[in-house]
């Protein structure tokens, strides 16, 4: 009996702890998702200031349409490239076509 309330007692542990780090992953996943959202923003409002820049300077910017800035369906995209194929990021100009 002594060995089965130890083996018990250490079986919660072990699963109190499980818990509390698929938590820490969630939360770590979540704050991916922010960062990943925030870094399509950033990308999009560089892209507009060098356009801008452009326009100041009568430099008319000619060339292919950029899709980095961010789109609806960003995170829907980024999480399942991460939760279901498991892939932590795009490769160089990926996100562009996907």
């Amino acid at each position: 009996m002594y060995e089965e309330d130890n083996i018990q007692g250490e079986l919660l542990l072990v699963q109190a702890e499980l818990d509390d780090i698929q938590g820490q992953i969630s939360a770590l996943i979540d704050r991916q998702e922010e960062l990943y959202e925030r870094e399509s923003q950033l990308k999009a409002m560089l892209e507009v200031s060098k356009a801008s820049n452009n326009t100041i300077n009568n430099t008319p910017s000619v060339g292919p349409k950029d899709w980095s800035g961010s789109f609806l369906w960003d995170s829907r995209a980024d999480d399942v490239r991460f939760n279901v194929f498991g892939i932590s990021s795009y490769r160089q100009n990926q996100r562009e076509v996907r």
